[in-house]
């Protein structure tokens, strides 16, 4: 054997080496394990960010925008293929901020920060100063009643007063001198050309219609009748309209009968039906939660009405003072009726195909209450509450400490005073105190949107929460969290740059909405440089600066001032008297805790590093925007008590008086969030104690 052919056979590695050539870079050979690792460790990441970097940005622009432009999605065929699948009910944009209204208030280009494109230029490093603004805060105190009115004078003079161009419907002279709540559930029935749209007084909704049939209309439905759309979880669902399983009228109802209202609170409304001629009325007491649909008959024939369902089981039950009805229909659903007439009324009920039909004029009340699908006890809990309804709803709280109590007292009319039976929402429940929870019966029922509701017997609900002490001006309450030397240094790098901006110029705007937000950013730049920098050179410039732009609204001189209009009563955008949809409907009362909301940010911050802002003419402008909003007391002449939040529903409803068959809402809870956290701070820094135990608990209950 040729020894020398042997021994290349069994060489080492690195002896091979010498015996082989190096093979071409393009050859199989050369790309051995090692090499191909080192490849993928090191070429391949570099070749990508240089790709990802500069090549296609500079191909493609409409899914890498420069300057933090709006993408434009038209074209995406993820977004026309989501559009195709089916879509929830249309959605008033005039409540509904859209990315291309930016330049359409004039809002000037976003600065850049981070990112492609040309680095932000940051300026010479400054010597800090030692800041000699404040930094301890004064909390107030404990409160007995948060419902103290804010003020009870006339809004500044520099807020215009004005008509508006939509007047409430229904309300007759004597309610019209009121304030006249604009965004509450029952706020279809005011709004001109809206009156027989839905009113959700959860677990019922109900509906006014003045022919086939003529009365008030009333449904219940299930949770397994909702609908839902694509995706999971569901992108959205439907809840069941139209279904007329009762409707509460008269015979001597026709095509032409009327609907009024009066006594509008941020709970109650009470509905007025009548004949187109004639006499009699039926007034319905309507309230959130509410158990039995309650008419109060006065000289008129009752007709109850069914539509598209058939009476498969009448029963009558007949009682000293009052007649009971169950009803089966062939949905599956048992209603009762119970009747109470007037001393010295006798009356009853006689069926007729699908309908009842009462025997005469009738001068009392009857009562429409809906047994749970497969409840077997609700039945005589429903019999032994019968005969009592509620009239009026108010509000209490207090703090102590890191509670905050609030609640609600029944006034009650019919059989009882002590006790009515009434549904809670799941969050109430979840915070009942222990004597309001021991009241507690097995009747639930669905809401359409709050999930499955309670009834209590108790005429007072009692709520205990926790109230956010530790959340103030900064993260951690009254201390800051101590910072590295690096990143105070990017915190400074970054506040120097953005104290020199022009903030004037970004905040006088023609919308309310933006200039808002702009002030809150740059007040919070503001208190950066102080609280946190403790920066006394940089926080003048800040505050000298955000004193100016902030005056200008203050003294109502921006490009589009606020009016005070005297029909409904309240601080609107003079920009949707020509146009409703102009600052996504401010005018017509949509989104005003979102849009004061920032305003009272900033001003609170500014109070907060300057005291001597706090003039009372500042203060009053302030508190005007409040009271807009949140005014809690019905001794306040000027504005309806607590416009957006609604304190059983535990939210805010940003739509005000446009038409919306599917009800009101409320599309962004943080906004909500942040003017009760802006009332807050705004109590801290006035020292109003009440304001500002107000504000905890409102943080307290939309956290639930």
């Amino acid at each position: 054997m040729d020894t020398e052919k042997l021994n290349q056979l069994f060489v080492r590695d690195e002896e091979k080496q010498e015996h082989d050539q190096t093979p071409s870079f393009w050859s199989s050979q050369y790309w051995t394990t090692r090499r191909i690792i080192f490849a993928a460790c090191f070429i391949i990441p570099a070749v990508v960010t240089i790709v990802v970097a500069f090549i296609v940005p500079a191909l493609n622009s409409q899914y890498f925008p420069k300057d933090n432009a709006v993408p434009d999605l038209s074209n995406s065929s993820h977004f026309n293929h989501n559009m195709e699948r089916g879509q929830p009910p249309p959605i008033n944009w005039a409540s509904k901020p859209r990315f291309e209204k930016r330049k359409t208030y004039g809002l000037p280009d976003p600065v850049r920060r981070y990112g492609f494109g040309a680095a932000v230029s940051r300026g010479p490093r400054t010597t800090t100063t030692p800041s000699t603004y404040p930094t301890n805060l004064v909390v107030p105190g404990d409160v007995a009643d948060i419902n103290v009115a804010i003020a009870t004078s006339a809004p500044p003079s520099q807020f215009a007063r004005r008509t508006h161009p939509v007047s409430p419907s229904g309300f007759d002279a004597s309610d019209l001198q009121e304030p006249i709540e604009t965004n509450k559930w029952w706020g279809s029935a005011s709004i001109p050309g809206a009156e027989q749209g839905n009113l959700f007084a959860f677990p019922y909704t109900l509906w006014w219609s003045q022919s086939s049939p003529s009365g008030m209309n009333i449904m219940h439905t299930e949770a397994s009748q909702r609908v839902f759309g694509p995706g999971s979880p569901p992108q959205y669902y439907y809840s069941p309209v139209g279904i007329i399983s009762w409707n509460m009228g008269a015979t001597e109802f026709d095509g032409n009968m009327k609907m009024t209202l009066d006594t509008p609170t941020q709970f109650t409304l009470n509905v007025n039906l009548s004949p187109s001629s004639g006499s009699g009325s039926i007034k319905m007491p309507l309230v959130q939660g509410m158990a039995y649909i309650t008419g109060v008959y006065s000289n008129l024939t009752p007709y109850l009405q069914t539509s598209g369902r058939a009476i498969l089981s009448y029963q009558k039950y007949t009682s000293s003072s009052s007649t009971k009805y169950k009803i089966s229909f062939n949905d599956g659903t048992t209603w009762l009726i119970y009747a109470f007439p007037a001393s010295g009324n006798t009356f009853s009920f006689s069926q007729s195909g699908n309908n009842l039909v009462g025997n005469g004029k009738f001068n009392g009340y009857i009562q429409i209450a809906k047994i749970p699908s497969g409840d077997t006890t609700a039945e005589s809990t429903y019999d032994s509450y019968s005969g009592t309804y509620v009239t009026k709803m108010s509000l209490f709280g207090s703090t102590s400490g890191s509670t905050g109590t609030y609640g609600f007292k029944f006034t009650t009319a019919g059989r009882s005073t002590t006790s009515v039976l009434h549904f809670a929402l799941p969050h109430h429940i979840a915070s009942f105190d222990s004597t309001t929870q021991s009241k507690a019966t097995g009747i639930y029922l669905q809401s359409t949107t709050m999930g499955q509701m309670r009834a209590y017997t108790a005429t007072t609900w009692t709520m205990l929460e926790s109230l956010p002490s530790n959340i103030l001006f900064l993260p951690g309450g009254t201390s800051v969290s101590t910072f590295s030397t690096n990143a105070l240094n990017a915190i400074r790098a970054a506040a120097s740059a953005d104290v020199g901006i022009d903030v004037s110029s970004q905040t006088n705007l023609n919308s309310q909405y933006f200039a808002g937000k702009a002030l809150a950013k740059y007040a919070e730049i503001c208190l950066v440089a102080n609280d946190v920098l403790k920066d006394s050179a940089l926080t003048s410039t800040c505050v000298s600066k955000l004193k100016t732009a902030i005056g200008v609204f203050a003294s109502n001189q921006q490009q589009v001032p606020l009016a005070y209009d005297t029909t409904w009563k309240g601080l609107v955008s003079t920009a949707g008297f020509t146009d409703s949809g102009a600052d996504f409907g401010n005018t017509y009362y949509n989104d005003h805790h979102y849009h004061y909301g920032y305003f009272i940010h900033a001003a609170a911050i500014l109070g907060h590093l300057d005291s001597t802002w706090l003039t009372s003419s500042n203060v009053d402008y302030v508190n005007s925007l409040v009271r807009d909003v949140a005014n809690p007391s019905d001794s306040d002449p000027y504005f309806p008590v607590f416009r957006s939040f609604d304190w059983f529903v535990g939210h805010s409803w940003s739509k005000g008086i446009f038409a919306s068959a599917d009800g009101k809402d409320e599309e962004s809870g943080s906004e909500d969030y942040n003017f009760a956290y802006g009332m807050k701070l705004w109590g801290i820094v006035t020292k109003n104690a009440a304001m500002h135990a107000r504000g905890n608990i409102m943080l307290a209950v939309i956290k639930r």
